[in-house]
């Protein structure tokens, strides 16, 4: 069990404070990270918050998203589930994405989406599995 900085009570005031700036994902996810930065990760934020772990997750990742990617969210030119997925791609691919959505390269968020997963799987490194005792 990791130690908390902040007594649960609390956590689940700044859980709300954080549900009030739900217009604003990103603001949100600045509200959420002062639990991060406590020791809380988004399974137990969830919890407090009553809500899933894969939305306190989503928020918590658009932290992660380049300038340019937070200013297409605030203009609502970018949706916030295909801003969290993006957010998880390194810069360069971040930026690449971002490129294509605003250029109109896909269907929708969810054609998207896919590209998304599937630099992300690539930006993975690989790990080789080789049996114990089997040596090339």
């Amino acid at each position: 069990m990791t130690f908390k900085l902040i007594p649960a009570p609390l956590a689940a005031v700044i859980t709300q404070e954080a549900a009030k700036c739900e217009t604003d994902p990103l603001r949100e996810a600045q509200v959420l990270n002062v639990l991060v930065a406590a020791g809380y990760n988004a399974r137990d934020i969830a919890e407090l918050a009553g809500s899933t772990w894969h939305r306190v997750d989503l928020r918590l990742s658009l932290l992660g998203l380049i300038d340019a990617g937070k200013g297409a969210m605030r203009e609502g030119l970018l949706p916030v589930d295909l801003a969290g997925g993006i957010a998880r791609l390194s810069e360069p691919n971040q930026q690449l994405m971002l490129n294509r959505w605003l250029r109109g390269d896909f269907r929708n968020a969810r054609h998207a989406e896919r590209y998304v997963s599937a630099i992300q799987a690539d930006e993975q490194p690989q790990v080789s599995f080789r049996p114990q005792g089997h040596h090339p």
